[in-house]
């Protein structure tokens, strides 16, 4: 069988995993008239006869809630979504890829921790063989702030000065002039390199900073990010649902890729009123199919699987 046919097996038997779960499929737009607004993931811009600005989605997520508030259903779409400045000379990265998106209602974090190990399972069995090496579909959860203890020695702290000194202690590389956000992110990229490589892994619970559209008690967010191999493969969040909320965290978010990167992003004030309407509780997790496909066949890149 070719790589094409097993593709299309390997998705057939996503939906058939979701659909037995009572997820529905849907469908949504690609280019919108307001962008995702993320701090750190940067929109293609698209021009409407010159005069009007129309983005592609980064992810669909605001599509697919739109529709949650509407018809109160779990749902699940698999689609394209574009984001600009992607690392071009990496085996993991492209422009255009193919996310899995899907929410449960009435559901924290802590269920789709579940559920993904239950589609690992389905997809790949009880074993995951990859590059040479072996590893059993069980997955582990461990902390933030565990991971930086266990696997780079390092005590979280959001005091920046004691954060470098625990930087500096790793070994890690940082500059003087650095925020702590950036401190953070030099960390989290070493720590990638551990997670996943002999089970596959679920690290949880962010610090408010990185909280993305996830819900956020005392100074940490319902947040989990799934890794196999040191690769990325899901994030997950409980879903923030207060609009109050939710609006003050688009403009933040705004107003950074503002000073980082000089786009101003239109906020979608449609996207916020219809958080009156959500459940209040509900889960989303966005999974990178190539990524996941990529580990299935054994292949070492996103550009050599067809």
């Amino acid at each position: 069988m070719n790589s094409l046919a097993i593709f299309s097996d390997f998705i057939r038997r996503i939906r058939s995993f979701l659909e037995k779960r009572g997820y529905i499929e849907v469908f949504t737009d690609y280019l919108r008239p307001y962008p995702n607004v993320d701090m750190h993931i940067l929109p293609f811009e698209c021009n409407f006869c010159k005069k009007e600005r129309y983005f592609l989605h980064t992810s669909p997520e605001y599509e697919m809630k739109k529709l949650i508030s509407k018809y109160k259903l779990n749902i699940y779409q698999i689609c394209k979504v574009f984001r600009n400045c992607e690392p071009t000379q990496s085996p993991l990265h492209k422009h255009e890829f193919l996310m899995l998106e899907y929410y449960r209602l009435n559901k924290d974090y802590t269920y789709l921790m579940e559920e993904v190990e239950l589609l690992l399972k389905f997809l790949f069995g009880e074993e995951l063989f990859y590059q040479g090496r072996k590893i059993p579909i069980r997955v582990e959860k461990i902390s933030l702030q565990e991971a930086f203890k266990k696997y780079l020695n390092i005590n979280f702290t959001r005091n920046i000065q004691e954060f470098k000194k625990e930087l500096e202690k790793a070994n890690i590389y940082f500059e003087e002039n650095d925020d702590w956000e950036t401190l953070f992110n030099r960390a989290y990229i070493q720590l990638e390199r551990y997670l996943g490589m002999n089970q596959p892994t679920i690290i949880y619970s962010f610090p408010e900073e990185f909280s993305g559209l996830a819900k956020c008690n005392g100074g940490w967010c319902e947040r989990f990010e799934l890794y196999i191999f040191g690769i990325e493969i899901a994030n997950a969040y409980t879903e923030l649902t207060d609009p109050v909320l939710l609006e003050q965290r688009l403009k933040t978010y705004a107003k950074k890729m503002k000073e980082l990167y000089s786009i101003e992003l239109p906020i979608d004030h449609e996207f916020i009123e219809i958080h009156k309407d959500l459940p209040h509780l509900f889960t989303g997790i966005s999974i990178g199919l190539e990524r996941l496909f990529m580990l299935a066949i054994n292949a070492k890149s996103l550009k050599v699987l067809f």
